[in-house]
C-alpha cells in the first residue's frame, strides 16, 4: 500500500478549506436566493369604474381583465405601482398632461393617435346606444340618435370624441357608465352610449334591474391599449409591450381572459400542409370580399341609368333605393347631390355632407368608385363605398352609392377562414379595411411603428402585388401570403403562427 506524499496532504486540506469557505459565505445553498425586491414603476397608472375591465373589487383592490394584464407585465419587469380609479376625463387630462403617465384601458382612435404611446391591445370594446325598455325609442341609423333630447356619454370617453367628430349637438357627458345608466333610467337623457360588453354588470354592480333598458343599435368595435403620457421615453413603452407579447405567447393573456368570460384566440395547431391551405383561404378571401363588392357596383351601374335616377329628384330615386336595399341588407344605400348633402332611405336628408370624402371629387367627375374604406356618416360603423355617377347630357347630376358593413363582411369572412389562419386587407389608403380582429378594421398601418416586424412587412406588402412575408406581431412569429384585387387594389393577406 503507497503511502501519501506531503503534496497530496496539503491538497487535500487545500481543497476541504476552499470548500469551507465556500458554504460558510452562502455561496452554495439548497435554498434558492430571494428574487430581487420589485423596483418602482416610475410611472403614475390611472384606470376607471369600467367593468369587468377595470374596477374597485368588494375588498377595495382594484381588478378586472385589463388591471389583471397591466399586473402581470409590472410582474414581469419585477416592478410595483399603485394603480389609481378615477373619473375618466380626469385620468385622461392627466394622461395628455403627463409626465410619466400610464391610463387604461383606453380605446386607440384617429383623434387620440398621436396624443400618446400605446401598448397592447389589451381587450375590445364596443360600441352601443341603450334606451329605457319603454321609451318606445327604436333606432335604424346613427343618423336618427341627433333627433332625440339627449345622449348620455362619459366625459372624454372615446365615444363622447365619436359622437363630436359626428357633429353631435345633444350630447350630455357624465362622469361614470353608472351615472350615465341612472341618467338614462331617471328620464334626463333618452339614449345613453355604453357597451354591451359591460352593461349588465354595471347594471347588476349598481343594483338595478337589467330588463329596465334595451340595445337600441350596434355602432363599432374598438381596440383598448394602455396609453402612455409622450413623454414616456420610448424603451419603456418597448419593454412594456414586449412583456404584453410574451403573456400572449405563453398563453397567460388567454388564461387572463379565461377567468373573466371572454372569447380566447385558442390553441389550434398549425397543418404541416399550412402553406397550400393559405393559398386557398387567400383564393376564398379575394373572392368572397371582390364579388360582394362587384355585385353592389353592377347593380348599381343598371340603376344608374334608368329615367328614375336620372331625373335628379329624391321622390324617384328613393323606391330605387328601397328596393336595393331590401335586397342588401347589410349596405346603407345612399343619393348625393354634386354639392356633398346626401340621402338615405332611413333618414332622408342628412345633416352630413360627403364633399370631403376622398373618392367624391372622382365620382363627380365621371368615375367609379370601389373600395374606399370610411366610417359611415349615416350609420357610424365602417365601410367600404360603392359610388357610380348618374349622368344627364355628359354631366354628373349625383351619385349612387352604398355603404358595405365590413363588419358583418368579416364575420362571414370568418366561417370560412378559419383558425389557426388569420386574414386582413389594406385599402388604397393604408387602412385595414378587413381583419380577423374587428377592432382593428380602420386603422391606419402607418401608426404600426415602421422599424418593427410586423411594420417592416406591412411596407413589403405595400410595395409589391403578390407574395410572402414573415414577421413577429404580438408575440407570435407568422408566415404570410398576399395578393392584390384588381378591383379594389386592397392588398389581401393571410397568416398563420410559424412553428418551424
Amino acid at each position: 500500500m503507497q503511502t501519501p506524499s506531503h503534496s497530496q496532504f496539503f491538497l487535500s486540506w487545500l481543497l476541504l478549506l476552499i470548500a469551507g469557505l465556500v458554504l460558510s459565505c452562502g455561496c452554495v445553498s439548497d435554498t434558492p436566493s430571494p428574487a430581487a425586491e420589485p423596483a418602482d414603476a416610475g410611472i403614475r397608472i390611472i384606470t376607471e369604474e369600467l367593468p369587468p375591465f377595470n374596477y374597485v373589487g368588494a375588498d377595495g383592490v382594484v381588478t378586472g381583465q385589463a388591471t389583471d394584464v397591466v399586473n402581470g407585465i409590472l410582474s414581469r419587469l419585477n416592478q410595483k405601482a399603485t394603480i389609481e380609479v378615477l373619473p375618466w376625463n380626469e385620468g385622461y387630462n392627466a394622461a395628455v398632461a403627463g409626465p410619466s403617465v400610464a391610463l387604461y384601458a383606453t380605446g386607440r382612435t384617429d383623434e387620440r393617435e398621436n396624443l400618446f404611446k400605446w401598448v397592447g391591445p389589451v381587450t375590445t370594446f364596443d360600441y352601443m346606444l341603450y334606451t329605457k325598455s319603454d321609451s318606445g325609442i327604436t333606432l335604424d341609423s346613427l343618423e336618427a340618435a341627433k333627433k332625440v333630447q339627449a345622449i348620455g356619454v362619459v366625459k372624454d370617453d372615446a365615444r363622447h370624441q365619436f359622437l363630436l367628430e359626428n357633429h353631435f349637438t345633444n350630447v350630455q357627458t357624465c362622469e361614470s357608465e353608472a351615472e350615465c345608466l341612472r341618467n338614462l333610467l331617471a328620464g334626463r337623457t333618452d339614449l345613453w352610449f355604453g357597451s354591451s360588453g359591460n352593461a349588465v354588470i354595471i347594471a347588476e354592480k349598481e343594483k338595478i334591474d337589467p330588463s329596465r333598458f334595451q340595445a337600441a343599435y350596434s355602432v363599432r368595435s374598438v381596440d383598448l391599449y394602455i396609453a402612455f403620457s409622450k413623454d414616456t421615453p420610448d424603451d419603456v413603452t418597448a419593454r412594456w409591450q414586449d412583456a404584453l407579447d410574451a403573456m400572449k405567447r405563453d398563453g397567460t393573456f388567454d388564461t387572463i381572459r379565461q377567468k373573466y368570460g371572454m372569447k380566447t384566440a385558442g390553441s389550434t395547431s398549425v397543418p404541416a400542409s399550412a402553406g397550400d391551405q393559405a393559398d386557398l383561404a387567400l383564393s376564398t378571401l379575394m373572392a368572397a370580399t371582390d364579388s360582394r363588392l362587384l355585385v353592389v357596383l353592377r347593380t348599381y351601374e343598371v340603376v344608374a341609368v334608368t329615367s328614375d335616377a336620372k331625373a335628379a329628384r329624391w321622390e324617384t330615386v328613393r323606391p330605387l333605393l328601397v328596393v336595393l336595399e331590401s335586397n342588401e341588407p347589410d349596405a346603407r344605400t345612399w343619393y348625393a347631390n354634386p354639392d356633398g348633402s346626401y340621402y338615405t332611405i332611413i333618414d332622408g336628408l342628412t345633416t352630413a355632407n360627403l364633399m370631403s370624402r376622398s373618392y367624391f371629387p372622382g365620382v363627380l367627375a365621371g368615375d367609379e368608385s370601389v373600395g374606399t374604406v370610411v366610417v359611415s356618416h349615416s350609420t357610424g360603423r365602417n365601410t367600404a363605398i360603392v359610388a357610380v355617377p348618374v349622368e344627364e347630357n355628359g354631366k354628373v347630376t349625383g351619385i349612387l352609392g352604398a355603404s358595405v358593413y365590413l363588419d358583418t363582411l368579416t364575420d362571414a369572412l370568418q366561417k370560412e377562414i378559419r383558425d389557426p389562419f388569420i386574414f386582413y386587407a389594406i385599402d388604397k389608403e393604408n387602412k385595414f379595411a378587413l381583419h380577423s380582429e374587428k377592432g382593428q378594421i380602420s386603422r391606419d398601418i402607418t401608426t404600426i411603428g415602421a422599424s418593427s416586424s410586423f411594420g417592416q412587412a406591412l411596407r413589403t406588402i405595400q410595395s409589391q402585388e403578390s407574395g410572402t412575408v414573415s414577421y413577429e406581431d404580438g408575440g407570435v412569429q407568422y408566415q404570410a401570403k398576399f395578393r392584390t384585387s384588381p378591383l379594389t387594389g386592397w392588398r389581401f393577406v393571410v397568416a398563420w403562427p410559424d412553428v418551424a
